[in-house]
């Protein structure tokens, strides 16, 4: 069932929107949604990929989100930092590509251009695990002990679907759908099917087909850093983990 849109600013307070670090498994949450017709709109709460956003520090709750009524999803941040170097260096800022030469020089200016290696990208303060740390540290504490708000963890999820689609369908209200149902809407094989096959998709639009590490549905892997990485990358990023106050399994 289709739902009217309230909007306060650029967001709407009945509910339905839900907040997420980029890459954090939003994707997944959508492709579900929009397989059963549910209304939901998403965002990144200003700490996006876009020509206005990349390469800045987390602006903290923007002003006209601090009352609302809203879930928050957030995943581990080193998979989510791993996940955003391919999203920005093979996708967003894809050398050569036209966004990427329009770009170049305003992020080299404020000298806010992403790192083309993995290892540095995760450990820049801009781009990488800290930048996830903080956003989601920031997003916890403000919805700490509020009721009207809805807090999903990723890992969790992947974990067991079914319960956690269910949380979300109950938030929202949603009767028509169960989290079961959900849950097989959005197998991950599914989602890679209709990517790779160029399937009419709201959600999956693939811009570098040959290229399978620019695509939105990549691995989707828990703790998938850890092939990704050097053993001395995963060491500091976890001491950054560390320092915000999270611990392994529970970030």
């Amino acid at each position: 069932m289709k739902h009217r849109k309230q909007l306060v600013g650029p967001y709407r307070s009945d509910g339905r929107l839900i907040v997420s670090y980029p890459k954090s498994g939003r994707t997944w949450l959508r492709f579900a949604l929009t397989e059963h017709d549910i209304d939901a709109t998403f965002t990144h709460a200003r700490s996006g990929t876009n020509r206005r956003e990349i390469g800045r520090p987390v602006p903290g709750i923007p002003a006209d989100l601090v009352d609302l009524p809203l879930v928050f999803l957030h995943r581990d941040p080193i998979d989510t930092a791993v996940s955003m170097f391919y999203q920005v260096t093979r996708r967003d800022l894809r050398r050569g590509s036209g966004r990427y030469l329009r770009m170049y020089l305003p992020l080299r200016l404020r000298g806010a251009l992403p790192p083309d290696e993995i290892d540095r990208f995760v450990l820049d303060p801009l781009y990488g695990v800290e930048k996830a740390c903080a956003f989601n540290r920031t997003w916890l504490d403000h919805l700490a002990g509020r009721d009207d708000c809805l807090v999903l963890n990723y890992e969790a999820m992947r974990a067991d679907p079914a319960p956690g689609f269910q949380r979300l369908l109950d938030f929202l209200g949603e009767t028509g759908a169960t989290g079961a149902e959900l849950a097989a809407a959005s197998n991950f094989e599914k989602m890679r099917r209709v990517e790779r096959n160029d399937a009419p998709s709201a959600v999956l639009r693939m811009r570098v087909p040959r290229d399978p590490q620019s695509a939105k549905v990549r691995k989707g892997k828990v703790g998938g850093y850890v092939d990704e990485l050097t053993p001395e990358t995963i060491e500091a990023c976890e001491a950054i983990v560390a320092s915000y106050g999270f611990e392994i399994g529970d970030r």
